[in-house]
């Protein structure tokens, strides 16, 4: 660090003292570089339904989830990355009693978390959190939370905001009460506070915060007759005769273990619940709340947290073992859960909604005879009367213009004498594709008679790999027959496209019931291809699914069609989308009325398809969560390079263990990684003897190529308009037993037709693939870079082979990232582990490689110790021979090498303050 002259010497020498450099393992040698990307692949994948508490009280503050199942979704701080939980309306997580959390009536304390309602429902009173002993005929004590009414356009007589509401040992009597007072938004993150001040035993101040600001404040000042507390805390050894669960413990998600069976659920999320055995001040609420929100924060918001020293602090960030699901934030709820079948769909994927970090989508396909495709069962709010309305809404990215019926939406009954209910068609992208059922986006509607359906058709062109916004509606007109006893009406059938009308007709239509015709199980609803009741899986789509709403009895507005559209499109607008979703039928039937408008008019299913993945793997390097990924059917539970083989690795650390045939890694296409030129690309590999033609280890690409690629080549054809022919890609491979880094081009010139075969550039570097590498049983350090001219390849920190190029690293557009496989993980798969993967946006150096292995196979690296002396203008750095000085605006970094490379000794000049560390 340099300082101004006249600041003291001595804290600039204890600075520079502290900030020595010891690479003494491989993580931190691979970060020293700065790679974009490092997937360590030692992500916990313990799943024992426990919520860990990392406040005061240790372990006996842990939740464990004792009801249903908890989901895990994006959490309420902006930029972490951290998870938060689900409650469906079924799922609880209990902290058992302790102490802490029961502080007497005469002591404060302070109860803080992140709600994110899903539903508006006041009436029962849905209780996030609960801290009350309520067994019956109990004297009550303790605390709960309530959810009241987001506004007052409700009509339920509920205030509105959120309720604390406290009990105080005489029978079922509340004392302390308090309600915000302050509007929230379903879907949306609201943080709310509530501070418990007593003076003394029977008088006390009780006040709520919502998003750092105090909302309401209520006093108690002995009751009615002045002898009355307000408050009596829960306490332990209750007479077992009554307390036959126990004790009261903190429940989050309904009510505790003493209320029966009478629950009051929560259908929400919840974020970083803590308490402090203390009360917060007004401007340390406030500053958490201002943490959370900022995404340039200098302190993390869980340790600005647990400098308040809280006795329970749950993240919430822990994963359920389970199925592969998402969540149904519609008035289905965990009724219309739906359920990935076990092919592997790919999730999260990339989102459609501009500047909304934790959305995603499900990405679909129907590679190597495998047909993704996701389930919700039969619910008669999916499946509306045909006499009565009904809109499907969804945002959709086809990656491949293959006709022949792809469907990405099916919600059909094919048995019995008539088909009945509706399906969703991709036909051709644009009018120069040949003539077939026409093109965009098809809607059918089947009428209960035969096997025929009814439909829209778009006709707004599409381009592959781009998103667009689908809304489809179903008003009825009339009554008009009961074939094989499916109702059958006459009504208006309307398809938009991006917010604009596209098609409109008068149809007919029969809706799917239960029991249908003959009796057998009613129609799913299937998602990425065919449902069960039209044979699972079959005419599978390729492409991602996000934001999918079912409305029953509600069609929205043209108007708040566009608010959707123009929402997901514009993050300027400050529009929160799930909020515009969730709220559309109220919002739609206040302005038809004039309002008041009752609870519960929700969707019937929104899938937002943002859960967390089941295995997700965390992106150390700098670009950060944006580049975080996920495992597809397998997880990071294989020992990865470990001691004593390897010392510069744990004893624990682990890898993916991948088949060669459907198992992979995604991150996705960040746009940080989307780059030409330079690059290095590095992992640890242990292949299997038998690897296919390709086995690719690392992969950026390549694209889908259009289904009617043959056909521009055997016909001399100019390609049709957008369809994809050339395609890019980046990769780290095993290919016809060499190993080898480079990029390909795929490129297409129908000039030169008829050719069996496009014309494919590889700009490469290889090298075989030693015998003693396969097998399985040894791990392998491979790194390959392009540097400007030459692609290179090392093989355990030696380079092994190298080519002249003028070509580096390509850009793929609409090209994921993958391990183990192509970048959109249906092809090329790689057998064996792979570990420590690695991405760079330039070339190491050959040290940089060597030291990258010698990290990972020696004991320890000595540290480099810098020294300093002071001249006449500023200080003298010097540090051993062969490292590289570093510098960084702050002590946490990032530190980046010294522009031209300065040797030990180094004078630096009094100037602005600068932290310097010196690297291998």
């Amino acid at each position: 660090m340099t300082n101004h002259p006249s600041r003291p010497w001595i804290p600039v020498l204890a600075v520079l003292a502290g900030l020595t450099s010891v690479q003494a393992d491989y993580p931190s040698t691979v970060q020293s570089d700065q790679p974009l990307a490092y997937y360590q692949l030692d992500d916990d994948t313990s799943r024992d339904g426990v919520n860990r508490n990392a406040g005061s009280v240790g372990a006996s503050g842990d939740a464990t989830q004792d009801l249903g199942r908890v989901h895990s979704i994006p959490g309420a701080i902006v930029g972490d990355g951290n998870r938060a939980v689900f409650f469906d309306g079924t799922s609880r997580t209990q902290v058992p009693w302790n102490a802490a959390m029961n502080p007497a009536r005469t002591e404060p304390f302070t109860v803080e978390a992140w709600f994110k309602p899903s539903s508006d429902q006041a009436v029962p009173g849905q209780a996030p959190l609960s801290n009350r002993y309520a067994y019956p005929g109990a004297d009550r004590t303790g605390w709960v939370y309530f959810q009241r009414k987001p506004n007052a356009d409700h009509a339920e007589s509920e205030p509105v905001g959120w309720n604390f509401r406290m009990f105080r040992g005489s029978g079922s009597s509340a004392g302390m009460d308090i309600t915000s007072g302050v509007p929230y938004e379903l879907g949306k993150w609201t943080h709310v506070v509530v501070v418990y001040d007593p003076a003394d035993a029977l008088n006390a101040t009780l006040r709520i915060y919502v998003d750092g600001q105090e909302a309401n404040m209520a006093e108690w000042t002995g009751g009615a007759d002045g002898e009355t507390p307000g408050y009596a805390s829960n306490t332990s050894g209750n007479d077992p005769s009554q307390a036959v669960f126990g004790d009261a413990a903190l429940s989050l998600g309904s009510y505790n273990n003493t209320d029966g069976t009478s629950l009051n659920p929560y259908f929400g999320g919840i974020d970083e619940f803590a308490f402090y055995s203390a009360r917060l001040t007004p401007e340390q609420i406030l500053e958490h709340y201002q943490n959370a929100t900022n995404v340039n924060r200098t302190v993390s918001y869980d340790a600005l947290i647990r400098s308040r020293n809280p006795a329970v602090y749950l993240r919430l960030d822990e994963i359920t073992d389970g199925p592969d699901v998402s969540v149904n934030l519609g008035e289905a709820r965990s009724a219309g859960i739906a359920t990935h079948q076990p092919e592997g769909v790919r999730r999260p994927a990339a989102s459609p909604l501009a500047g909304d970090t934790t959305a995603g989508s499900v990405a679909y396909n129907f590679r190597n005879s495998r047909r993704t495709v996701t389930t919700v069962p039969f619910h008669e709010l999916n499946n509306p009367e045909a006499g009565l309305p009904f809109a499907v809404e969804l945002w959709i990215r086809p990656m491949s213009d293959r006709q022949g019926g792809q469907c990405p939406l099916n919600n059909r009954y094919v048995r019995g004498t008539g088909r009945t209910g509706w399906v969703i068609f991709q036909r051709n992208p644009n009018l120069s594709y040949p003539p077939s059922e026409g093109h965009g986006w098809n809607f059918r509607m089947f009428t209960g008679q035969g096997g025929s359906g009814q439909d829209v058709v778009t006709g707004v062109d599409y381009v592959v790999g781009e998103w667009q916004h689908l809304v489809f509606t179903w008003e009825p007109i009339a009554y008009v027959d009961s074939p094989g006893g499916n109702d059958q009406w006459e009504g208006t059938l309307s398809a938009y496209v991006n917010g604009e009308l596209a098609d409109q007709q008068i149809r007919l239509y029969a809706a799917n019931r239960n029991p249908p015709e003959d009796f057998d199980e009613p129609s799913d609803l299937g998602i990425g291809a065919y449902n069960a009741a039209s044979g699972l899986g079959d005419n599978p789509f390729e492409g991602d699914i996000a934001e999918l709403v079912i409305y029953n009895d509600y069609v929205p507005s043209l108007e708040q069609i566009r608010a959707h559209y123009q929402a997901g499109v514009n993050a300027d607008l400050g529009r929160n989308y799930p909020s515009l979703v969730l709220s559309t039928p109220f919002a739609g039937k206040l302005e038809e009325t004039g309002g008041p408008v009752t609870q519960r008019q929700g969707p019937a299913t929104y899938l937002r398809f943002n859960d967390t993945a089941q295995y997700p793997l965390a992106n150390s390097g700098t670009l950060g969560k944006v580049a975080d990924g996920s495992a597809v059917l397998t997880a990071n539970t294989a020992p990865g390079p470990r001691p004593p083989a390897f010392p510069g690795f744990a004893g624990s650390n682990t890898g993916l263990a991948l088949n060669g045939t459907d198992q992979w890694a995604s991150f996705n296409h960040p746009s940080g990684l989307d780059f030409e030129g330079q690059i290095t690309l590095q992992a640890w590999v242990r292949p299997e003897a038998t690897q296919g033609e390709r086995a690719r280890i690392l992969s950026h690409g390549p694209q889908t190529p259009s289904a009617f690629l043959s056909r521009f080549l055997d016909y001399t054809e100019d390609p049709f308009e957008d369809a994809l022919v050339n395609t890019t890609e980046v990769f780290l491979a095993i290919e016809d037993g060499t190993y080898t880094v480079g990029s390909r081009t795929s490129t297409v010139d129908p000039s030169l037709a008829p050719a069996e075969l496009p014309v494919i550039a590889s700009h490469v570097a290889a090298f075989p693939v030693p015998s003693s590498d396969l097998g399985g049983d040894q791990w392998v350090h491979l790194a390959g870079s392009y540097d400007g001219t030459h692609w290179r390849l090392y093989r355990n920190g030696v380079e092994v082979a190298s080519a002249a190029s003028g070509t580096g690293a390509l850009r793929v557009p609409r090209g994921d990232w993958a391990i183990g496989s192509s970048g959109n993980g249906w092809a090329d798969h790689f057998a064996g582990g792979i570990d420590e993967v690695a991405i760079y946006n330039r070339a190491l150096s050959p040290a940089r490689i060597l030291a990258h292995y010698q990290a990972a196979t020696q004991a320890g690296t000595p540290e480099i110790r810098i020294t300093i002396a002071r001249d006449a203008n500023g200080v003298v750095l010097t540090w051993p021979a062969g490292a590289v000085l570093q510098s960084a605006g702050s002590v946490t970094g990032p530190f980046v090498d010294v522009p031209g490379s300065p040797a030990s000794p180094h004078s630096v000049a009094f100037g602005e303050t600068t932290f310097y560390r010196a690297r291998q």
